[in-house]
């Protein structure tokens, strides 16, 4: 499992990050299979009281898991984090194994299955059925990325699809929390 530490306008020095590596190499024994874990820990203010945003991605093959807390106390950040990745992790598992089919057991499903049980209680939320409900078809016009933008605001959308002018690829321009934009594309 590869763990990459980021830190961006915050100096974490030695000690955090082994703390947070050793906290990290625990997730492969309730999610075998993890090739990649991304920790990116941004400051928000120049301000020292101010919360600090961290934002923990892990791939495991197909999938990523991702999740983002804020807290001044980068340690108990790292905790919150963890606690809440815990709570994907028994989601993407409990998927993983509600969508089997009798018979047919992936050897992937088997390896999640063998896995340890998470530290937390994760309760008994049952995974309601998610069913798409509408589908709806739009044609995409070659544009650029400002012409994408300007578009999504004059729709009044949070995220706009489209296909790049340039490349030919088909991108994504959506709204951050903090108004800024992201750009969604394919990788080459």
């Amino acid at each position: 499992m590869e763990v990459t530490i980021q830190g961006h306008g915050v100096d974490l020095g030695n000690g955090f990050e082994n703390f947070v590596r050793r906290k990290i190499n625990k997730l492969d024994r309730y999610l075998p299979g993890v090739e990649e874990v991304h920790v990116e820990i941004s400051r928000l203010s120049a301000k020292d009281d101010t919360p600090r945003e961290l934002e923990m991605t892990v791939r495991r093959r197909r999938t990523l898991l991702r999740v983002e807390e804020h807290n001044a106390d980068l340690y108990a950040a790292v905790d919150a984090a963890l606690d809440k990745m815990y709570h994907r992790i028994a989601r993407y598992k409990g998927r993983r194994i509600d969508r089997r089919h009798e018979g047919e057991v992936a050897e992937e499903d088997v390896e999640l299955q063998s896995a340890e049980a998470l530290p937390i209680d994760v309760g008994d939320d049952e995974p309601t059925e998610q069913r798409i409900v509408k589908v709806k078809s739009f044609t995409t016009v070659p544009m650029n990325t400002d012409e994408a933008i300007e578009q999504m605001e004059l729709l009044g959308h949070d995220f706009f699809v489209f296909m790049h002018s340039e490349d030919g690829t088909v991108k994504v321009v959506y709204r951050r929390k903090s108004g800024d934009y992201g750009l969604l594309q394919p990788e080459k």
